[in-house]
């Protein structure tokens, strides 16, 4: 005789099938996790609930043992199919999932932000269980009716009274009639997932701002609701999903289901009649205005934390710049050389992390070592090609030295323009083949700190540690940093690009160095791609002398009057500097 826990196990297995396109015939999903012991839940995760999808990779877990505790075999269906509506319908998606966690975190009080996974489960599931139970393709219902036992929040109480009016059962058939006020509020909730069952997001801090009150007596444990909460625990794990740096949501405009007009004619209504979009102002073609902002990367990694991501800081800040810089990323300018014949093998070079892994030549490879170690034992080949014939195109390497003293803000507290256009200029560069060196200097005539990649590398992950570093020291950019790279090094076989971002503080570095400018012209010669200085001032007018010592010096000298512009001029230069017209931007 098979034990009840097997018995369970294959209900779950027979219902999964059918479950699994219970929203779309075309849901792929892999077979849920059926745990059969206690220490099977604890390995994945699995608590104060009985089922749940975990959003890190997209995995519905089942713990066979509350099953059976519950008498909850027989609803294998219906568990299985709200568990998919989370993957397919609310939130769908990890994008639209941390996003919903960040409305209902700022619509509640600070004290109750807490409760934030546990508001934004309840209100998907009254998204999903709705549609489950109106088309009739899982009784739902009958889940929660199975559920039912005694010490039920207030909270729990209105809710269930709010399936009660969106499936028109009979009072007291999920729980037990709630006075006046509850029923009030049940009412609202019922009418707020008609009103916005099409575009739930919009419902989700409507539906915040009713229920906060209830969350005010509900235990720290969150004890007196049904141990069903499949979503409120879960973590992103190292997950990072893009489009979180705008921001199109404004908690004061939210309005209270209670004087929303919009909900007055929800209940009664024609289920799957259009609703009409109200209270939110819109475009000339009638759709919703979005207008966003940029989130602030102090908003932004306190969002990621409040989500579980699990990620160091300096990988997170990475991926903050990183998403701001990549559409401004374009490929990066090339120089026009003559080229004939075909190309001619001349030798091997190290492969590094971040090249083409087409480009390893695996035979060379592993002739030297049979242990294959990036970086180290990986080699491509490198070809030579003789001179005339058609044009070619190469990209020098490029060299962003950026001014990182006490003028520049922290990039982890606020928006650091310069070290957005720092990631836009070596990504291009990335992208079309370069190599790219980063560096931020805060130093005063050789006495400060700085921070540089090792030499000119095609490692994104190095380049955008440097960049997203701080320093806070010195003044301005150090001028000893170009004589160590280019003055005192041997000159490089590939031309590279001098780049620097600083302000009016360079002229006095390199005035208050010995020969500074020699040493200047002398790095421009040496590196033999040309130098831009890209100055934030508001003007030439008091700098006309320097900024000529600059140009006799060899840099094309930018002026930029406010941070900001600086991300524009990082585009132009990646478009236009070494072009087709070869011209400045």
């Amino acid at each position: 005789m098979s034990s009840p826990i097997i018995t369970a196990e294959a209900k779950f297995l027979a219902a999964w099938p059918q479950a699994r396109v219970a929203f779309s015939p075309y849901t792929q999903l892999p077979a849920p996790i059926l745990c059969r012991t206690p220490a099977d839940e604890e390995h994945e995760g699995l608590q104060s609930s009985f089922a749940m999808i975990r959003f890190r990779d997209e995995r519905i877990v089942i713990g066979l043992p509350q099953i059976v505790k519950r008498g909850l075999e027989e609803h294998a269906h219906a568990i299985l199919a709200h568990e998919v509506g989370h993957y397919v319908h609310a939130p769908g998606t990890l994008l639209e999932h941390v996003r919903l966690s960040d409305r209902i975190r700022r619509t509640l009080p600070a004290e109750l932000a807490s409760h934030a996974g546990l508001v934004g489960n309840l209100y998907t599931d009254l998204l999903l269980n709705d549609r489950l139970q109106r088309t009739g393709i899982a009784d739902v219902a009958a889940v929660y009716a199975a559920l039912r036992g005694p010490g039920s929040s207030a909270l729990w109480t209105v809710y269930m009274r709010a399936y009660e009016r969106l499936w028109l059962l009979r009072p007291g058939t999920l729980c037990d009639p709630p006075g006046p006020e509850p029923e009030a509020d049940a009412d609202l909730v019922a009418r707020l997932v008609r009103t916005f069952r099409d575009r739930w997001l919009e419902g989700a801090a409507p539906f915040t701002l009713l229920i906060a009150p209830y969350l005010e007596t509900l235990p720290p444990d969150e004890s007196g609701v049904a141990p069903w909460m499949d979503t409120a625990g879960t973590s992103v794990g190292d997950v990072i999903p893009d489009g979180l740096t705008d921001d199109d949501f404004d908690p004061s405009t939210v309005k209270h289901p209670a004087v929303d007009a919009a909900l007055e004619d929800a209940e009664g209504s024609d289920p799957d009649s259009p609703r009409v979009v109200s209270g939110r102002a819109t475009q000339g073609d009638g759709r919703p205005d979005r207008r966003t902002v940029t989130r602030g990367p102090r908003e932004w990694l306190d969002l990621l934390r409040a989500v579980g991501v699990q990620r160091s800081p300096r990988e997170l800040l990475a991926r903050y710049y990183r998403e701001l810089a990549m559409p401004h990323v374009l490929p990066f300018p090339t120089q026009r050389l003559e080229r004939a014949g075909d190309p001619l093998p001349e030798g091997l070079d190290v492969w590094e992390a971040g090249s083409a892994l087409e480009a390893i030549d695996w035979f060379e490879t592993l002739a030297r070592s049979p242990v294959v170690i990036p970086g180290l034992t990986t080699v491509q080949r490198t070809y030579g090609i003789a001179e005339g014939g058609e044009p070619d195109r190469r990209p020098p390497d490029l060299y962003v030295g950026i001014d990182c003293s006490g003028s520049m803000g922290n990039p982890a507290h606020q928006i650091a323009y310069p070290v957005v256009a720092g990631v836009v200029l070596t990504l291009s560069a990335l992208r079309a083949g370069a190599r790219a060196m980063a560096c931020l200097s805060g130093e005063w005539h050789g006495a400060g700190e700085f921070t540089e990649t090792p030499g000119f590398v095609r490692d994104e992950t190095a380049l955008l540690g440097v960049l997203t570093h701080y320093l806070g020291t010195g003044a301005s950019f150090g001028l000893p940093r170009l004589v160590a790279t280019f003055v005192n090094a041997p000159k490089r076989a590939r031309p590279v690009h001098i780049l620097v971002v600083s302000d009016s503080d360079l002229f006095g570095e390199i005035d208050g160095t010995a020969h500074g400018w020699d040493l200047a012209a002398r790095a421009v010669a040496q590196a033999g791609g040309g130098a831009s200085a890209v100055l934030r001032l508001a003007g030439a007018r008091g700098y006309t002398a320097h900024i000529a010592k600059l140009t006799a010096a060899g840099f094309t000298v930018y002026l930029v009057s406010s941070e900001p512009e600086l991300v524009a001029f990082a585009r132009a230069f990646a478009r236009r500097t070494f072009g087709t017209g070869g011209g400045p931007p």
